[in-house]
């Protein structure tokens, strides 16, 4: 008789994955789900043979992936801005992209932004826990100003367009997509005000043993430096097939 060997599983396919409606960062289309951050996330995790699938990742409002990654084990939720606020809550493999929070108004509103004075006189829509709100609440905008709709994206673009606020906070290249999307002339925007841009990672829960977050880490690390078929990067290839440039 001879033993028979066991092989354990690969500690990443263990996990729940979570992402939002975020293209195109990560976003469902025709019933298939795709993104710069979901195509990474599948080479990645392939390259060192652990691969995960579309079907292993669920596609949920930021609003309660945060919270079950907040409250929850074995969570990972992507694509989260890396920020202060943040940096102990979870662990984290980085960074892929930059995230770059403004506000979006339209043009005949004719908004000038000089200070956080001006800041503080406009409404301004927002999803809740999103990294727009951190930013906000970070210059101590009053969180009254805040609409968060049904915490949305694609309700604050149309509530934006139909002026039932004044400005919206979110990622530039999201927003303008999304407004895209629903068929809104990007002609009829402007970008009124901008923070830095932010790291975008993987964040795990807290609890997650630290050689499982280091093993994504290592693949994403791989997927970064080695070539595609065009003789560029794997990560560059990924962002180009959504029309962006790293």
């Amino acid at each position: 008789m001879f033993a028979t060997a066991t092989v354990s599983p690969c500690p990443l396919q263990q996990l729940t994955y979570i992402t939002e409606d975020y293209p195109p960062h990560n976003f469902m289309e025709n019933g298939n789900l795709q993104g710069i951050s979901v195509d990474l996330l599948l080479i990645a995790t392939k390259s060192i043979n652990c691969p995960i699938t579309k079907a292993d990742i669920k596609l949920m409002p930021w609003t309660r992936g945060y919270r079950m990654a907040l409250n929850q084990p074995n969570i990972v939720l992507f694509g989260m801005t890396k920020i202060k606020e943040r940096e102990k809550l979870f662990k984290w493999a980085c960074s892929y992209m930059n995230t770059q929070v403004v506000l979006t108004a339209r043009k005949d509103s004719d908004i000038k932004i000089h200070n956080i004075n001006d800041l503080n006189r406009l409404t301004i829509g927002i999803v809740k826990d999103d990294i727009a709100e951190k930013l906000f609440q970070g210059l101590q905008i009053n969180p009254d100003n805040f609409k968060y709709g049904n915490n949305h994206p694609e309700t604050l673009a149309k509530m934006l367009a139909s002026h039932r606020f004044d400005a919206w906070g979110y990622d530039i290249n999201v927003a303008s997509w999304i407004l895209a999307r629903l068929g809104y002339n990007l002609n009829d925007f402007e970008t009124i005000y901008s923070f830095k841009p932010i790291p975008t990672c993987y964040a795990f829960s807290k609890s997650t043993a630290d050689n499982t977050v280091q093993l994504l880490q290592k693949a994403l690390t791989t997927v970064y430096q080695q070539k595609g078929k065009s003789n560029n990067t794997l990560l560059n290839e990924i962002y180009a097939k959504y029309g962006l440039i790293h």
